[in-house]
């Protein structure tokens, strides 16, 4: 498997509901060989952000999950439940969000940033590797051919996360709501 031709495999969103059921889709999966996940490794030590924001991601982040931010929530909930307390709270929900990244406007994005020489390579060469990514889906050990992927992040990459937050901070949050 080369570095930027992954592979999918789709996953049904639960195995034990109902398999007729239009909500119980099936998710779109990237796997990623070793030699992918070293790259992605090395090049998020030259982008990775010391934001505050970060802090308070529970996923896909080493040493978090979000059954850390379940409990602190349940616990946060009891604590002014039990103290006569009303509780409020907004959730906000994600779906399909890595997959309609428009990863071109991130690049640019990351390189009109100001970020240094360094990271400005990097940021290239990630580009170059999304740009130029084909990918295969396989089905009951079938594979497809390849064909070439336009947006998106992998689900399982290293460098997902980081930027999908990079990407939400600077294109989504900035945007504010008609009327204010």
């Amino acid at each position: 498997m080369h570095f930027h031709r992954p592979t999918i495999i789709p996953l049904v969103k639960c195995k034990t509901g109902d398999m007729t059921d239009v909500n119980n889709y099936y998710r779109a999966i990237t796997l990623s060989n070793s030699i992918t996940k070293i790259l992605e490794s090395l090049l998020y030590k030259f982008i990775n952000s010391q934001d505050a924001d970060d802090e308070y991601q529970f996923g896909f982040k080493k040493n978090h999950s979000t059954t850390i931010c379940t409990h602190i929530f349940k616990k946060t909930v009891s604590h002014y439940r039990q103290n006569g307390s009303h509780v409020s709270a907004s959730f906000i929900g994600f779906n399909k969000a890595y997959d309609n990244v428009n990863y071109w406007l991130l690049f640019c994005k990351l390189t009109d940033n100001g970020i240094s020489v360094a990271c400005c390579a990097v940021t290239r060469l990630i580009a170059y590797w999304y740009s130029n990514q084909q990918m295969s889906v396989r089905w009951q050990n079938i594979s497809s051919t390849y064909f070439h992927v336009a947006n998106g992040f992998r689900q399982v990459g290293i460098l997902s996360p980081f930027l999908f937050r990079f990407y939400y901070r600077q294109h989504c949050a900035q945007r504010k709501p008609a009327g204010i």
